[in-house]
């Protein structure tokens, strides 16, 4: 009997172990598919690279207006105000953020918010961030921007799997269960090493401002996570869509832009 339930017991912590293998399978060859046109487009540059983030903006804002069940598709159009419009378009945006709130506060709360609220907050959140990451490419060029961009990835990566590793301690558990306070320190430990090595390497930031970097990216990065983590809780939902196998959607792969690569500009 208890030699049936050891076999039972591995049986299962097998199972498990390989379901996870094919997880971590399923994320790389996700990460690759999204990973390596991002790379190519942000090589080319110019006018490609526009029009690549034009594109991922587009789905991102298609698949938010998708899961908050707003069938309007005529707001997609709307991402391409920050791309052209561009470093004066933050006050200007705030200010009707503002007034739209207002609005809230004395109209119809429930069609206010499903027509303009939501559909505004979304275009904010996917067009922005991109329009400031192609003003990066393009006022500080290719290294820069790459520099940026891995940096980004790895604090992904480094948060997801050492989090799964050694995380215990949740931080926002009714929000984001898989986010972990050793995850995050781990995360900016992996990322401060890769930008401070990078800066004695090739001279882009100095070894201050490359600490200063990896906790600008950590922590924004990780709000970004939980915003779009409560968009998503909003409507019930566990992906923003399903087009990035392992991943979820574009807007999954993109939440640490929001506010990171915003603030960076202006450091950089």
């Amino acid at each position: 009997m208890n030699l049936n339930l050891r076999k039972l017991l591995k049986s299962m912590k097998g199972g498990k172990e390989s379901l996870a293998l094919s997880e971590t399978k399923k994320r790389i060859i996700g990460a690759a598919y999204f990973g390596i046109p991002f790379l190519i487009f942000l090589y080319l540059g110019k006018y490609y690279f526009l029009f690549f983030l034009i594109f991922l903006s587009i789905i991102s804002l298609y698949e938010l207006l998708t899961i908050s069940e707003n069938k309007n598709f005529f707001y997609l159009p709307s991402v391409l105000i920050p791309f052209f419009i561009r470093k004066g378009l933050s006050l200007i945006l705030l200010l009707l953020y503002t007034f739209i709130l207002f609005l809230i506060d004395k109209k119809g709360k429930e069609f206010l918010e499903k027509n303009i609220l939501y559909p505004f907050t979304f275009m904010v959140i996917t067009s922005i961030p991109l329009s400031f990451f192609y003003m990066i490419r393009e006022e500080k060029g290719f290294y820069i921007s790459l520099i940026i961009l891995i940096s980004i990835w790895i604090d992904d990566v480094s948060a997801y799997f050492l989090g799964k590793k050694f995380g215990k301690r949740r931080i926002v558990p009714k929000i984001s269960p898989g986010k972990s306070y050793e995850g995050l320190i781990g995360s900016l430990i992996v990322v401060s090493i890769f930008l401070f090595s990078s800066s004695l390497i090739f001279g882009f930031f100095s070894p201050l401002k490359s600490i200063l970097i990896s906790a600008i990216i950590v922590l924004l990065s990780f709000l970004g996570d939980i915003f779009e983590s409560l968009i998503k809780r909003k409507f019930n939902v566990k992906d923003s869509g399903n087009i990035i196998m392992g991943h979820g959607g574009i807007m999954d792969r993109i939440d640490s832009f929001i506010f990171t690569i915003p603030v960076l500009f202006y450091l950089l």
